[in-house]
């Protein structure tokens, strides 16, 4: 009697997780079919990996060729760069690039490794571009660039590195990955993509990447959203993002830079302290070292109007010690 009665129980509290379940599971579909539709439609040109994996780029004004290179955090792209397109165009011929797994670039099912994206990255300037480069990088951006200036040295010529995250936090720990299966997963993996990839939840991390609110862009956490779940890999950058799976120790790569470079940090960097400048100092005797107050992880950004200037004062040195001669 007791059994049929936990039966006849059981049967409703089933069939009630099932329906929840498959709600669940539509409601994930209906989100990422409209992410699909809602992505960033910005026209591009596109260049594809010996791998296959395709790179959208756009290119601006004429000269030496000048790269600019996005973070890595979700609904990181390309755009992060726009301040300073303008005025650098005048003088340069300016990249900008959607690294795979960004924008509106491919994006792996797969997270990628820092060995990966320098990879990528060098076939992009050898095919596409076919000289050495000045290249400017923020934050994870910038440790993807020592990478590369530690593998394929014969790329650059000069580097601008904003706040590079290997400096401080090094490789992943084993903390840090111990997530990635579950992250990678259907149904729960989707769901914490969903949730941390939410407008709530981008508009946090927006405010942690600026220290001044009012300079924020209206629509920076709106393009944040359109690429954070933009493609079929989406959830697989998202998972790399959570897990530092693109992380690297860039110590060593920065001591052993010789080019000519400048390291410029946020004086307000929650997400990537400030007292790592010092730090980098003590690493490297070469270069120019720049704190700019009242800005946090973006100060291209957020102060674009110095940063500009800065930018391209430190990339026509050469021009004018020719000037000079």
């Amino acid at each position: 009697m007791i059994q049929k009665a936990i039966r006849k129980l059981s049967l409703p509290l089933f069939a009630s997780a099932g329906i929840t379940a498959a709600g669940l599971i539509l409601y994930q579909r209906i989100s990422l079919h409209r992410a699909s539709r809602k992505g960033d439609k910005t026209p591009f040109e596109s260049y594809t990996t010996p791998d296959g994996v395709s790179m959208a780029y756009e290119r601006f004004g004429y000269g030496r060729p000048v790269v600019l290179l996005h973070s890595l955090h979700p609904g990181a792209s390309r755009r992060e760069w726009r301040p300073q397109i303008e005025k650098l165009a005048k003088d340069f011929r300016v990249y900008t690039v959607d690294l795979p797994g960004y924008g509106q670039s491919d994006k792996p099912t797969k997270p990628w490794t820092a060995y990966q994206y320098a990879k990528a990255l060098h076939s992009f300037l050898s095919d596409v571009i076919g000289k050495p480069v000045a290249l400017a990088a923020a934050n994870g951006g910038a440790d993807i660039a020592l990478v590369l200036s530690m593998l394929y040295p014969e790329d650059l010529e000069k580097m601008v590195l904003i706040s590079p995250e290997g400096i401080g936090r090094g490789f992943a720990t084993p903390n840090d990955t111990q997530q990635l299966k579950k992250l990678l997963s259907p149904v729960i993996g989707t769901q914490a993509f969903l949730d941390g990839t939410s407008k709530k939840a981008l508009r946090l991390l927006a405010e942690e990447l600026f220290y001044q609110k009012e300079r924020m862009p209206v629509d920076f956490v709106k393009n944040l959203k359109q690429n954070a779940r933009y493609g079929k890999g989406a959830q697989a950058s998202y998972a790399g993002y959570v897990t530092r799976f693109a992380a690297a120790d860039t110590k060593q790569a920065f001591a052993s830079l010789s080019l000519p470079f400048l390291l410029i940090w946020g004086e307000r960097n929650v997400r990537n302290s400030a007292v790592y400048l010092e730090e980098a100092e003590n690493l490297q005797e070469k270069g120019e070292f720049m704190l700019f107050e009242d800005t946090a992880a973006l100060p291209h950004m957020e102060n674009s109007k110095a940063f500009g200037q800065i930018l391209k004062d430190f990339l026509s040195e050469e021009d004018l010690e020719r000037k000079a001669m």
